[in-house]
């Protein structure tokens, strides 16, 4: 072996250094790029998170924790079970300069199976048709609203309940009530 065969095995062993050192200067050369950007999505997250908290902090300063709405007396309880009558249905013109046109379809409510008011019901039948008759007819339109349905039912009730001596009816329940103006 001469002096060519070393110089060719450092020329060989020489040429793998360079092309390690080539691919140690490429991965210099790109890690800082790499945690350049590492370092960038970062900062972008942390930012984007730090928004989004303070945005929803901002909305939602000064709201209460929402819970159910109170529920009234009227529906807080089972409605109690009666018995029915229907009543025809009643048409007649309120007491306005120019009429309007009032049909209820009404349905009485009294003690579940008492038979003493469903008998002086159907006896006072054409009594308590024409008492509510009146009544709607000596109404204005601007009074019989739907504003103001609990208004005419209770004071409907009461009338009617002077009428009838077996009982007391105790629930009045339009099944229409349509107030037509021309």
């Amino acid at each position: 072996m001469g002096d060519e065969d070393i110089y060719a095995e450092e020329e060989v062993g020489g040429g793998d250094e360079l092309e390690v050192g080539e691919q140690s200067s490429a991965i210099k050369e790109l890690l800082p790029k790499i945690l350049r950007w590492v370092a960038i999505i970062v900062v972008a997250v942390i930012f984007i998170v730090t928004v989004v908290f303070f945005t929803m902090r901002i909305m939602t300063q000064g709201t209460t924790t929402q819970s159910y709405a109170v529920q009234s007396p009227e529906y807080a309880t089972e409605p109690e079970v009666m018995s029915w009558y229907a009543l025809e249905e009643i048409r007649t013109r309120t007491a306005d300069k120019n009429p309007s046109t009032v049909i209820i379809k009404a349905k009485l409510g009294y003690e579940w199976e008492n038979a003493d008011i469903q008998t002086d019901l159907i006896q006072r039948s054409e009594i308590i048709y024409d008492a509510m008759r009146q009544y709607l007819s000596s109404k204005t339109a601007a009074e019989l609203t739907p504003q103001t349905e609990m208004q005419v039912k209770q004071e409907m009730k009461e009338k009617i309940n002077r009428l009838i001596s077996a009982g007391k009816i105790q629930e009045i329940v339009f099944m229409e009530y349509n107030i037509f103006q021309y």
